[in-house]
């Protein structure tokens, strides 16, 4: 990459929601159908090695806003509120301050704060926050449209389902997947489309923008629309490597989690079912993005404009018969999320350095020509070849439960092993090691063990101290309790226990 280009470039950021790395035709999956992100892809970058730094919406997409780390920016859980001092800047405002005019549409997700407040001109299509809560798909406007096209949906449920919709879900013959009741014409995501480009034709003509597109597809439930229910090619559907081995031998902690305990009504043809699904809410997505194009086309603003795809975290989606997302789920299918990028100046080919959201930030203001401020953990990879030797995710459950919160803020300092729990990863180029402060070590050995299947841990000792390190010096400075016990192996044990 190469910089700004000539008369200032548009930059558009578009997010999906819990996407992971794998899932279109450009990241070498038969099974997706996704022409548009394949078509961006071939006139752009993808960049294979792009983690999240939490595999929650929260604290990823807080990640992303600031540049920090998520111990830096006290995001450690859905609904855990920012670090006050943080509140009032981000992107949006660094772009404002450019001259660049801002504007947000969609999820927003970024406690203790708002698109106005870091700086976002002009929104659209926010959610609401309800007991201090920003829910995500709720967002009263769409609520709005809905119920003036005579669909009726379910006012204390912070999805945007129908009683028809949630039967469907719970339907023994097809359950953790339905048909939507609501056409697609009035879904949730064109919906949204349509919102982006009332806001974009708003939007000044004498500067440059800076535009937030962040969509809630593919986020469960399964309330997937037509044709995108049956669009997915069901024997195309290659089920993940760790499928058929299961959870059994995953740490106690997972296999209790209803990550684990919630889908075992499911034989193969029913998760089979549910990735089409899934692939479908992308195909959605998939097809949005090729209506926004087609808009910058219209609009003559393709050509001066830098398009960013991405999502916050992935989805287990069936490897080791796990599903969603979450503080447990280190594996690589929740923590592995795409990346494309968009350049006016011309970008091509492949990127397969390390990368985490963090390093965003300061890549789009390098590309866009704006100073990156100090005291960020992001490192810009605007330039060609640039990129981390390791990535680190995080995850903390205060209390062993982060869902208790209700936006307020909560300083890491109050930290503590035992009433608290942390897991940590850490992923390079050869291996993954994770660290779970309440149960066993794992370590992965990527070259020949790709899907995770194998525990190595208790037979390398050697790399497991070697990354403990590595995972101590990094969070060291929030949590020293950490750092303490990852420096001491003993009563911590290196090797997966017997199931029980």
């Amino acid at each position: 990459m190469t910089g700004a280009a000539p008369g200032r470039p548009n930059v558009l950021v578009i997010m999906s929601d819990e996407q992971s790395w794998n899932t279109m035709g450009c990241t070498h999956n038969p099974a997706a159908r996704t022409p548009h992100l394949d078509s961006l892809a071939g006139r752009g970058r993808v960049f294979d090695g792009m983690y999240t730094p939490f595999p929650l919406c929260c604290p990823s997409r807080t990640s992303l806003m600031t540049g920090l780390m998520p111990r830096h920016h006290h995001v450690l859980g859905n609904w855990r509120g920012i670090r006050p001092d943080l509140a009032d800047r981000g992107l949006g405002r660094w772009f404002a301050d450019a001259g660049y005019h801002t504007f947000y549409v969609g999820k927003w997700h970024l406690p203790g704060s708002t698109p106005a407040r870091m700086g976002f001109a002009a929104q659209a299509a926010i959610p609401a926050v309800l007991d201090g809560k920003d829910r995500g798909r709720y967002i009263p406007a769409y609520r709005d449209y809905a119920r003036a096209n005579g669909f009726r949906l379910l006012p204390d449920h912070i999805e945007n389902v129908t009683a028809e919709d949630v039967a469907g879900l719970r339907d023994p013959a097809g359950p953790h997947r339905t048909t939507a009741s609501i056409p697609l014409e009035h879904y949730l995501e064109p919906w949204q489309t349509r919102q982006f480009a009332d806001v974009l034709h708003g939007s000044p003509t004498d500067r440059p923008w800076f535009g937030y597109c962040s969509f809630n597809a593919p986020h469960f439930p399964m309330v997937v629309p037509r044709p995108y229910d049956t669009i997915i090619d069901r024997s195309a559907i290659e089920l993940p490597a760790s499928w058929q081995r299961g959870f059994d031998d995953l740490p106690k902690e997972v296999r209790r989690s209803h990550f684990a305990r919630r889908f075992v009504d499911l034989d193969e043809d029913g998760w089979r079912e549910v990735i089409a699904h899934y692939y479908g809410m992308i195909s959605m997505v998939d097809d949005q993005v090729g209506v926004i194009v087609e808009l910058l086309r219209r609009r003559g603003e393709l050509e001066n404009t830098i398009i960013v795809f991405t999502s916050d975290h992935g989805d287990m989606m069936g490897a080791h018969r796990l599903m969603e997302k979450g503080h447990l789920l280190h594996y690589e299918e929740s923590v592995h999320i795409p990346l494309i990028i968009t350049h006016p100046d011309g970008l091509s080919g492949r990127d397969s350095a390390l990368h985490t959201m963090p390093d965003l930030s300061p890549t789009l203001l390098d590309l866009a020509g704006i100073a990156t401020p100090a005291g960020i953990d992001g490192i810009s990879f605007a330039d060609e070849g640039s990129g981390r030797d390791a990535v680190i995710t995080e995850s903390v459950l205060w209390d062993r439960n982060s869902e208790d919160a209700h936006g307020e803020h909560r300083d890491p300092a109050g930290f503590r092993l035992g009433p608290d729990t942390i897991n940590l990863s850490i992923r390079d180029h050869d291996h993954r090691y994770i660290y779970r402060s309440d149960d066993v070590d794992e370590l992965y050995d990527h070259r020949s063990d790709p899907a995770e299947l194998n525990n190595i841990a208790g037979q390398c000792p050697e790399l497991v101290a070697i990354d403990r390190e590595r995972l101590a010096a990094e969070v060291g400075d929030v949590f020293p309790q950490v750092a303490e016990q990852l420096r001491t192996a003993s009563g911590h044990p290196l090797s997966r226990k017997a199931p029980s």
